[in-house]
């Protein structure tokens, strides 16, 4: 009976073990030193705006966060989180209070610029209209911008004022419009898994320069 119960003691124990194991499999050990929300614009009901050949610009902005996410796990000290990781609608308001509940960081949203003449092409960042050029937010779109524009090689449209959703943001946030979809060899690739690689890489590397380089 003794040995009974030494046995049954023995494999509930094991298989607390393994439980707690398989629960805990993945999870970090360390603290996240800085965490920055990744938005791709529009989602679900909202396309955004509709280019060449109709393809939506919420797929590509998403395509391109999702991107921004998986390139962020090489840098252990470093939590992206996306505001929305499908194709789903959330009121972009509630995108930015949410970020401030986590006390993010750094916010990034990320969009594809659409014009009635398919002429016009190029990348911009944008900063709420009440952020000057000494603001964070100001010096988040100019490094946004420096790098999206030397990894692309598209034209440079500068950075621009905007009354944005992102005024309610409590951390250096900054808006980036990647290409035009109504521009047809932008809207090809803005399509490319490549170009979106570079894009992210942009995006990814502008942040960690923004976050770190204060530091050095």
């Amino acid at each position: 009976m003794t040995q009974r119960l030494r046995t049954s003691s023995i494999l509930a124990l094991l298989l607390f073990l393994l439980i707690f194991v398989s629960l805990n499999a993945g999870c970090p050990t360390f603290s996240y030193r800085f965490t920055v929300m990744v938005d791709p614009g529009h989602g679900g009901k909202d396309p955004g705006a509709i280019g060449i050949d109709g393809v939506y610009e919420k797929k590509i902005n998403l395509a391109i966060a999702q991107m921004v996410y998986l390139k962020s796990l090489d840098h252990p000290e470093l939590r992206v989180i996306l505001a929305r990781r499908g194709d789903e609608y959330i009121y972009p308001t509630d995108r930015v209070l949410e970020a401030n509940r986590i006390g993010a960081d750094l916010y990034v949203s990320v969009h594809a610029n659409a014009y009635r003449s398919a002429s016009v092409s190029g990348v911009e960042t944008l900063v709420h209209e009440t952020q000057g050029r000494g603001s964070q937010s100001y010096r988040l779109a100019e490094i946004l911008q420096q790098h999206l524009i030397a990894y692309t090689g598209a034209k440079d449209r500068g950075i621009k004022w905007a009354p944005l959703f992102i005024r309610r943001a409590k951390m250096p946030a900054a808006l980036v419009e990647v290409g035009f979809i109504t521009h047809r060899l932008e809207a090809r690739l803005l399509q490319s898994l490549s170009y979106q690689s570079k894009i992210a890489d942009a995006i990814l590397d502008a942040i960690l320069e923004f976050l770190y380089k204060p530091l050095v």
